[in-house]
């Protein structure tokens, strides 16, 4: 429900500033397979967190774990998938096909802070995972902001592959935990 609640504000948003949020979306082969290849910083970074030791990455996979493991412990493969296809695309086409693109007519510097200091904001579970997003934040924008023809694709794809990756290790620290700890 949180997710529809972004597309629709996308929506709104668009209309009532006129810009409309999936006027930079269009299907190409080749923009699909750039997402895929934009995953792969993503998922080094995912890798490097999940190896980190580090108090502030630790409490941020507890907290993971312990708020959306058992939810994700439910789901089917296909779920998962779908669940992430749909934080691709909300979160993507309110954050870079409606912010970042309706603030960048006025100023890029500005679009660009505003639109990921959202972003970070609205994944804010713990000060340091709001931080880490709003910089893979900056990655996806920049994914379409350096594109002369910008297509939101590209971000939605890389986005929804990481999320599917990000869903798995939520779901693997979950399962590892022994029943009786789990919630």
């Amino acid at each position: 429900m949180f997710e529809g609640g972004l597309l629709a504000v996308a929506f709104l948003g668009g209309w009532l500033l006129d810009c409309p949020p999936t006027a930079a979306l269009t299907w190409s082969f080749k923009d699909f397979g750039l997402g895929l290849l934009a995953t792969v910083p993503m998922l080094v970074v995912l890798a490097i967190c999940a190896l980190s030791r580090s108090a502030a990455m630790l409490k941020i996979r507890a907290y993971q774990r312990d708020t959306v493991g058992h939810l994700l412990d439910e789901c089917r493969w296909y779920d998962i998938a779908l669940l992430a296809l749909l934080a691709g695309v909300c979160e993507e086409v309110l954050f870079r096909g409606f912010l970042f693109l309706w603030l960048v007519r006025f100023n890029s510097v500005i679009a660009v802070l505003i639109s990921n200091l959202a972003f970070g904001a609205a994944h804010a579970a713990t000060p340091m995972y709001g931080i880490l997003a709003a910089f893979l934040g900056i990655y996806l924008t920049a994914l379409i902001a350096v594109d002369p023809t910008p297509n939101l694709l590209i971000p939605i794809v890389a986005h929804t592959v990481y999320d599917i990756a990000a869903f798995a290790l939520v779901l693997r620290d979950y399962r590892q935990q022994p029943k009786f700890n789990r919630p």
